[in-house]
């Protein structure tokens, strides 16, 4: 394997794996940073909902994007979208 695969497919796991944290760590973190006066009734419910619903539905979704048969896929699903308008 060149150093620039090696590379490019370490960047692949550590991107997928950057954007499952900030996506389950990132709403605390910005309800924590937030004064609480700010805090609408409806945020700890959002919050939650993140929690249980998002992050658990996105997670097979990011690590399915790294297999090249699913990007291929996708891609053309998103061609055949545009180019039909």
């Amino acid at each position: 394997m060149k150093s620039s695969e090696g590379r490019t497919k370490a960047f692949g796991t550590c991107s997928s794996h950057l954007i499952v944290v900030f996506l389950f760590y990132g709403p605390a973190i910005s309800m924590y940073l937030q004064p609480p006066s700010s805090i609408t009734r409806d945020q700890p419910k959002f919050m939650a909902l993140f929690y249980r619903v998002v992050t658990p539905t996105a997670n097979p979704f990011i690590y399915t994007l790294r297999n090249k048969d699913v990007k291929g896929a996708l891609g053309n699903l998103v061609r055949s979208i545009f180019s039909s308008k």
